[in-house]
């Protein structure tokens, strides 16, 4: 696993997410105008660290444009291994059967993963 993943905030998981909807290169001032809420300064500051950390690219043209260097689903991967092997001991059964247990799976979302499931196993 690359680096970047590893070091990336939940304050600096937002300005992925804005870069990662946009997927053209953004200036800082249309991150700062999807990213509603936030204080201009402290996006500027989110930008110069997933920039030191390698997560995000930067390139001068008449201003600085940004693009996310990683990508939704590898920090979603990356971070979805975390969790299960933290709090379910590596066990990705033991995840899902805690979510069926506690109610997070409707039988709609059970049948839609068993036939998930079922397409993978046929590709293999």
């Amino acid at each position: 696993m690359a680096e970047p993943e590893k070091k990336i905030t939940e304050a600096e998981l937002e300005v992925m997410q804005v870069l990662w909807a946009s997927q053209e290169p953004m200036t800082l001032g249309q991150i700062k105008a999807a990213m509603e809420g936030r204080n201009g300064d402290t996006t500027k500051t989110l930008l110069r660290r997933l920039c030191q950390k390698g997560a995000v690219g930067q390139e001068k043209r008449d201003v600085f444009y940004y693009r996310s260097l990683v990508g939704q689903q590898e920090l979603g991967q990356y971070r979805t291994q975390r969790l299960i092997d933290k709090l379910y001991a590596g066990s990705a059964k033991a995840m899902v059967a805690a979510m069926v247990e506690h109610d997070q799976l409707s039988p709609q979302d059970v049948q839609e993963l068993r036939e998930l499931f079922q397409t993978l196993w046929e590709e293999k």
